[in-house]
């Protein structure tokens, strides 16, 4: 679809960050929700009063807007966040699917939702990729040709909340409503010296975001002027995934005799005492790569403009592609293959090989297909 590279690694304390990079500019003819909803072109409201896992978004504007999958939408009922990338027709009103985010609240603060200035963490996120990854194997089961529905991401909404406690207990309860929002304010006067760590480069699409040695997930958005947009939004989710990684046992950081993982906690939030952590190697991402690329992609029902696919193996994700042009990729390391993704020797790439003819190159390689 395009030429893309893995440009060089970016670390801070316990994160390391591939930047995704093509040489080219490419356009592509969406607005963004942000700045859609600051301009007043589009309004994201409840539906019917008040409908959990559904949010009526309304597009005003004559051209198309792009959602991406793990945006905070803050207000209304109870904070939510989006479990899909959606394409928004231009005028149109579009059922959208969504997770509460916000387990104790549910009266209106606001009768329309704000964007967050963070995507939600990928450990949140990918909760909704699994969901989709194990109905697409039991679409398959019933004989459905693996096909399946938005409505399934419904059932991820338990998951989403025990993640979301997950980040209360490591980084501090800061709602009594147990918003993850209030997380991240908490957090946030430590947040600017995270980012100025990881700058935005020349041509950059997307990130490989590693915690330590073990892989968080990816984002590629099919064109620079778009995801320059977005980098810090998508930068503060993986940011938020290795603050809350810092107050638990890297499982591949620090090794036992045997190859598995040792205790070594770490809970102090001063980055003066974290222990120096070395960034993820390069063939890491690599096999990250050749993982997502070599990933089961399958059909599901699309919600507004585009085809949607669902990735599943060894990671699980979603891409959304219009006019066969890649519009977004995520893809995080599937929980079920854990084991896979702890044996840094097993499975490393021999080749940028790809089914489906795409390429993401080797950092050495710098350029490649996807």
């Amino acid at each position: 679809m395009f030429e893309a590279s893995l440009g060089p690694p970016q670390h801070h304390q316990n994160l390391t960050i591939f930047p995704i990079l093509v040489e080219e500019e490419r356009e592509l003819p969406y607005g963004l929700m942000a700045e859609a909803l600051s301009m007043g072109i589009l309004t994201i409201a409840e539906k019917d009063g008040g409908h959990v896992p559904y949010l009526l978004a309304t597009n005003t504007a004559i051209h198309p807007i792009l959602i991406l999958d793990g945006e905070q939408l803050i207000g209304a009922k109870q904070n939510r966040m989006t479990n899909r990338s959606i394409i928004l027709p231009p005028n149109s009103i579009t059922e959208i699917p969504v997770s509460c985010m916000e387990e104790g609240r549910w009266h209106f603060v606001s009768d329309d939702f704000a964007p967050a200035p963070q995507h939600a963490p990928s450990k949140v996120r990918k909760k909704a990729r699994e969901i989709e990854a194990r109905s697409s194997i039991d679409a398959a089961i019933r004989g459905q040709g693996a096909r399946t529905s938005h409505r399934d991401l419904a059932q991820a909404q338990g998951m989403v909340w025990e993640e979301i406690r997950n980040f209360e207990d490591k980084l501090g309860r800061a709602s009594d409503t147990g918003a993850l929002n209030s997380v991240f304010e908490s957090r946030r006067s430590e947040l600017p010296h995270w980012i100025r760590a990881f700058p935005l480069l020349l041509g950059q699409i997307g990130l490989l975001a590693f915690q330590g040695k073990v892989p968080l997930g990816m984002d590629a958005v099919g064109s620079p002027k778009l995801y320059r947009e977005v980098h810090e939004r998508v930068l503060t989710g993986y940011v938020l995934d290795a603050l809350e990684g810092r107050s638990r046992p890297d499982p591949v950081y620090s090794p036992g005799p045997t190859g598995g993982p040792r205790e070594d906690r770490r809970p102090d939030r001063d980055d003066r005492r974290q222990p120096a952590i070395e960034p993820a190697p390069s063939v890491f991402a690599e096999r990250f790569i050749e993982q997502m690329k070599d990933a089961d992609r399958t059909p599901s029902e699309s919600v507004g403009m585009g085809e949607y696919r669902i990735l599943k193996g060894n990671v699980v994700g979603s891409e959304l592609v219009d006019q066969d042009k890649l519009v977004h990729l995520s893809a995080f390391p599937a929980d079920d293959r854990a084991g896979f993704w702890n044996r840094p020797g097993q499975a490393r790439p021999t080749g940028p090989t790809n089914p489906r003819g795409g390429r993401i190159a080797r950092p050495s390689q710098r350029k490649g297909r996807y």
